[in-house]
């Protein structure tokens, strides 16, 4: 067989990497039958893999396959190698796959059910490891892998997941074959959510029908805590609307909780409207319509979701069968149903007190007290002298002591005595004057208008930040 030019010592023309064709130096038509001969007798080695080209010599030969081939030796320049041409002629594809991590499995296991080389599986896991726990990734974590597919070879190119909903690992194969891996945080968009319901059996319900999420009716429930008893004040036909921030991941998936902008409660046709204002010190509180805080000194109502069993004054006491003072409202809950601090103070006292079961006493300015008893346990962080913050829990709801099913006994005593906490008359907090007062006022019209455009246009919902703010303080 006559061969246009000298090949090296050590070389063979059955070897892959034998000598490197030179386009300038052979004519179309002797590339192209040179390199069918190379497809007929060799393995030509690409990115690692033996790939095997098999192919006639009549469908080599073709006019298509040459002029193919012409056009990748004057691509590829005066010394491209065999394996340029290999790779120029023969089609390569990206594979797309999605894969989940079963239970047991190791990501390196994942990958090589997969159909990815133990070698490259491993190396992948290795370089996963920089930059990520392994013993995090849990089961059912869905991973995306990409491949390169040419005739019957794939190569893993990269394999990407988010470990949590603002977190994104990409593992990649490197140019020279190694694979390395990266963290990078996906940026969270916040989308304004309006919503509105009537109520029937309770605000929860009438929340979930309306699509607002679990988390914002808590919270809800917790703002209008100071003023409104939910099981007592609320009856079926009254109405709540509500207008909150909510983050989303890129993909639309509510990430936290949503911050509540504006609610309404319409309460025997009674409207109470409150406003969230953000001061310059970053501080957040809620107003009604006049620029007074609904913040009182003391929650009325220290247990979410709760009704009430038995009120203030003389009763016949269930368990004792005469006639006694009740200092405080019982309210019926189940076991375990979060119990908050009535209002910002100091823990006197914490244990187990005779009827009470376990009980705390919790001392706020103003020489006013509240009692917490009958609960199944307290709060692990909660000590004697320790501070509270007005809506922090606890302790939780139970039935120790004297008592004949879960509920919380809340007393309020002030100036050491006893008053009814559904009736008594609580301080308010800040009042906006001047400034402040007028950019509310302003700031009451934008957010009306925003919520009426979502609800009744199905606006885009708005991703800027809060619709108005106090002036600095």
């Amino acid at each position: 067989m006559f061969l246009p030019w000298k090949l090296p010592r050590g070389y063979s023309l059955f070897r892959p990497s034998f000598v490197t064709v030179r386009a300038a130096s052979l004519s179309k038509a002797s590339a192209a039958r040179l390199f069918a001969l190379a497809v007929l007798t060799l393995s030509v080695g690409i990115s690692g893999h033996k790939l095997k080209l098999q192919a006639g010599l009549d469908s080599a030969l073709s006019p298509a396959f040459e002029a193919r081939v012409s056009q990748a030796a004057q691509s590829a320049g005066h010394s491209a190698p065999v394996q340029a041409l290999v790779a120029a002629v023969v089609p390569v594809e990206t594979v797309i796959r999605e894969t989940d991590i079963d239970d047991g499995q190791t990501f390196s296991d994942m990958l090589e059910d997969a159909d990815v080389a133990e070698s490259d599986a491993k190396a992948a896991m290795n370089a996963l490891a920089q930059v990520y726990a392994l013993r995090k990734l849990r089961a059912g974590q869905t991973v995306t892998l990409k491949f390169k597919h040419s005739d019957r070879m794939e190569s893993l190119e990269s394999a990407t997941f988010q470990p949590e909903n603002t977190k994104e690992i990409t593992i990649a194969r490197q140019e020279d074959g190694s694979f390395a891996a990266s963290l990078k945080d996906i940026p969270l968009v916040r989308e304004r959510v309006a919503a509105q319901g009537e109520i029937h059996s309770s605000i929860y319900e009438a929340g979930e029908k309306a699509g607002v999420p679990h988390a914002v009716m808590a919270a809800f429930i917790k703002i209008y805590a100071h003023d409104v008893d939910f099981q007592r004040d609320i009856q079926p036909g009254d109405r709540f609307e509500v207008l909150y921030d909510q983050p989303k991941t890129t993909q639309g998936k509510p990430v936290g909780e949503g911050s509540i902008i504006y609610a309404a409660l319409r309460i025997d046709g009674e409207i109470k409207p409150i406003y969230r204002v953000i001061f310059g010190d970053k501080s957040a509180d809620y107003f009604d319509a006049t620029g007074h805080s609904i913040r009182r000194a003391i929650l009325r109502t220290p247990v979410a979701a709760a009704h009430i069993t038995s009120g203030f004054g003389m009763r016949m006491h269930p368990l004792l069968g005469y006639s006694k003072m009740h200092k405080g409202v019982d309210f019926g809950a189940p076991i375990g149903t979060p119990i908050f601090a009535a209002g910002s103070g100091t823990v006197e006292e914490l244990g187990f007190k005779s009827g009470f079961g376990r009980y705390i006493r919790l001392r706020h300015s103003g020489q006013m007290e509240t009692i917490y008893g009958h609960m199944s346990r307290f709060n692990a962080r909660l000590y004697r002298g320790a501070h509270v913050d007005q809506g922090q829990v606890i302790a939780y709801v139970g039935m120790s002591g004297r008592a004949t099913g879960p509920h919380l006994h809340f007393e309020i005593h002030m100036n050491g005595e006893a008053v009814n906490p559904m009736s008594v008359k609580m301080p308010t907090g800040r009042v906006l004057e001047g400034a402040q007062l007028a950019q509310f006022k302003s700031g009451q019209s934008h957010i009306h208008e925003e919520f009426s455009g979502l609800i009744s246009h199905k606006k885009e919902p708005s991703t800027a930040d809060q619709p108005f703010k106090a002036a600095k303080l």
